[in-house]
């Protein structure tokens, strides 16, 4: 009997034991998972701390770009406002020396226009000093180189040789040409005539060189000049 109450307390006080392993067991099982819980949470506010310097590097970086951007744009603001008043002062040279090209060519373009002016006087007057060579009797006598005056409308080669150095008349010509190249050998070239030094002859101022305008040598037929009339005059 004796060994059997001995039996019971044994086992009794093995089942207590087994009680209390297993309460310790829970105890170490749960102590296990707060620590795992408490350790996840360390990692977890280490990653969030990790991160949240990370985007604040982020966002400093952003920053120093965004203003090495602003700085750029302003350089090239600068280099913008330089290039405008460069590409100003260049149109404005530009400009003034256009002026002084147009004004150049206009004062060039006018003294071409008066020099083929006096060069078609020139060739009239030779082509009346060639009329005189072979239309006075002799030629061209005298003491001196004879002469081709312009003939005054209203007054005869007698009187505008007699009033000059030149003064005996040989000759009254009136001469004119067309202009441009002959294109026929029926077409009219010229015309010449003769009125002789005693008379006025024609009277109209039309044939008058000193009373026509500058432009007066480039009118032809086609405009009612038909002749221009001039003297041949030697020296007795």
């Amino acid at each position: 009997k004796q060994w059997y109450q001995r039996r019971v307390a044994i086992t009794a006080g093995i089942v207590s034991l087994n009680d209390l392993v297993t309460e310790l067991s829970e105890k170490i099982a749960k102590l296990t998972i707060s620590s795992a819980e408490n350790t996840a949470e360390m990692k977890l506010s280490k990653a969030e701390t990790t991160l949240s310097r990370a985007a604040r590097s982020k966002e400093i970086e952003d920053l120093k770009t965004d203003a090495a951007r602003v700085s750029e744009v302003e350089s090239l603001k600068e280099q913008i406002g330089t290039l405008n008043k460069a590409f100003s002062l260049v149109l404005e040279n530009k400009e003034v020396a256009l002026a002084g090209m147009t004004t150049q060519m206009e004062a060039m373009k006018e003294e071409q226009v008066e020099l083929d002016r006096a060069h078609a006087w020139q060739a009239l007057h030779m082509a009346a000093a060639a009329a005189c060579r072979g239309s006075t009797p002799t030629g061209g006598s005298g003491p001196n180189g004879n002469a081709v005056l312009a003939k005054e409308n209203t007054r005869s080669c007698d009187q505008v040789c007699g009033a000059s150095y030149f003064n005996v008349c040989d000759a009254d010509i009136s001469i004119s040409g067309y202009k441009g190249q002959a294109t026929s050998y029926s077409q009219r070239l010229g015309h010449f005539y003769n009125y002789g030094c005693g008379s006025p002859g024609n009277t109209s101022e039309r044939f008058d060189e000193v009373k026509a305008g500058g432009d007066g040598v480039f009118s032809d037929h086609s405009t009612g000049n038909w002749y221009y009339r001039f003297c041949c005059c030697r020296k007795a």
